[in-house]
């Protein structure tokens, strides 16, 4: 996230992870904060992030996840494979929608909700997203920048704004860097990060 300018500066690598897929994934239903379970195909994914992340290098050392039930399924098996208990972190949930939650994808008004255009009444505003995925990152980076890697168990919502706010800059980045692109994210996805840490 930030450049390596010293010696006493250290990366830690991040990963963040989308969930799982859930028949609302499939059915192309806004979900938000409600607690929604993997279904088949998407504990398929969690055993198999489970297999991939268990040889991952260099090793993960902490693990947190959102604590909505998908992210909470797709979790287990990484726990179990890590031998790690996950954090349980509601700073990593999914942008609640309000009253647009369980509401089908299907017309401009809902897709203008989804991508974040539009505020409905009772959602989390993205300005306030936004300022609560970056305080997550850096609450992480501050309890956990001592390990090597850390995964993070979260949403598609919550990884698209990270990328948002890399695209702004409003997130540091290593200065020749170029932006990220910021396009669909999948059930199952791993979004690396390296964020530096002063004085380690």
């Amino acid at each position: 996230m930030c450049h390596l300018d010293s010696e006493r500066r250290r990366a830690v690598l991040i990963l963040l992870i989308r969930h799982g897929q859930t028949d609302s994934n499939a059915g192309g239903v806004l979900q938000g904060h409600l607690p929604t379970p993997l279904n088949d195909l998407g504990r398929r994914q969690a055993e198999r992030l489970a297999r991939r992340l268990a040889s991952f290098e260099p090793a993960i050392e902490a693990l947190v996840t959102s604590d909505l039930r998908r992210a909470v399924q797709t979790s287990a098996p990484i726990e179990h494979q890590l031998g790690l208990a996950a954090e349980h972190d509601p700073a990593w949930r999914e942008r609640g929608f309000g009253t647009y939650e369980g509401r089908t994808v299907g017309d401009t008004e809902v897709w203008r909700v989804a991508t974040g255009t539009i505020d409905p009444p009772g959602a989390e505003s993205i300005p306030a997203l936004q300022a609560r995925v970056a305080q997550a990152l850096v609450t992480l980076v501050q309890h956990h920048g001592h390990r090597r890697c850390i995964a993070v168990v979260t949403h598609g919502g919550v990884m698209r704004t990270v990328l948002q706010l890399l695209v702004e800059r409003r997130l540091p980045v290593v200065d020749d860097h170029p932006p990220p692109e910021v396009g669909p994210i999948l059930n199952g996805s791993i979004l690396r990060l390296a964020a530096t840490v002063d004085g380690m």
